[in-house]
């Protein structure tokens, strides 16, 4: 049986075997430097994120504001008030003082809306913050009430008519304008789905008595 002679390779040729696999090995390596420079710069900019929103403050007479994730943030009757905007944003945006007297005048309100609007989480976001917020501040217990028969909402059905001097009425109406009004003992306001936490800011800025200096 011949032998078959095996071939030597010269250190050129086996330079030329191994560079594949070399260059593979590169490869990998380079995109591990990449994606960890990647991951380190995330973590820095989260860092500096997060050491902006805690430390960018405004202040307005007594109360200092905070950059929050959502807004700002000020401690009010030694409790902290989550606020979308600053009152320098809301220059533009009306509320009649009489809407914020007739407020500040009451110990229980309704706060109703229609739940058939086309933005009707908009509106239910603004009177759930807005109860909270008038509780909170002012010790006003808002209960919740709707305009309209509804199946989502098992709630009173509550309207301007059924206000009194005792127990006036919030009613909250989707429209394409914000306007703010008192109608005998009921509270009318006005927005479309846009203005709807402006709103409720610059309401709670009046009451509160706070305003750009």
């Amino acid at each position: 049986m011949s032998r078959i002679k095996r071939h030597k390779l010269s250190r050129s040729e086996q330079a030329a075997a191994r560079a594949p696999e070399k260059k593979k090995m590169s490869k990998q390596m380079l995109w591990t430097i990449i994606l960890g420079g990647v991951m380190m710069l995330s973590t820095f900019g989260i860092m500096f994120s997060s050491y902006n929103q805690g430390t960018e403050k405004v202040k307005y007479g007594e109360y200092t504001f905070k950059r929050s994730s959502t807004g700002w943030t000020a401690e009010i009757n030694k409790q902290k008030i989550q606020f979308s905007y600053l009152p320098a944003d809301l220059e533009k945006v009306n509320v009649s003082s009489e809407v914020s007297e007739k407020l500040l005048g009451s110990k229980v309100i309704y706060i109703t809306f229609n739940p058939n609007t086309k933005h009707v989480a908009d509106l239910e976001l603004m009177r759930f913050e807005l109860a909270n917020s008038l509780s909170q501040l002012f010790g006003i217990y808002a209960m919740p009430g709707i305009t309209e028969n509804s199946t989502l909402y098992n709630q009173p059905i509550v309207s301007c008519e059924n206000a009194t001097a005792t127990t006036p009425v919030v009613s909250i109406v989707e429209a394409d304008k914000t306007d703010t009004r008192v109608e005998g003992d009921c509270i009318v306001l006005e927005t479309d789905q846009y203005s709807v936490m402006a709103l409720k800011d610059k309401l709670l800025y009046n009451m509160l008595g706070i305003k750009q200096e």
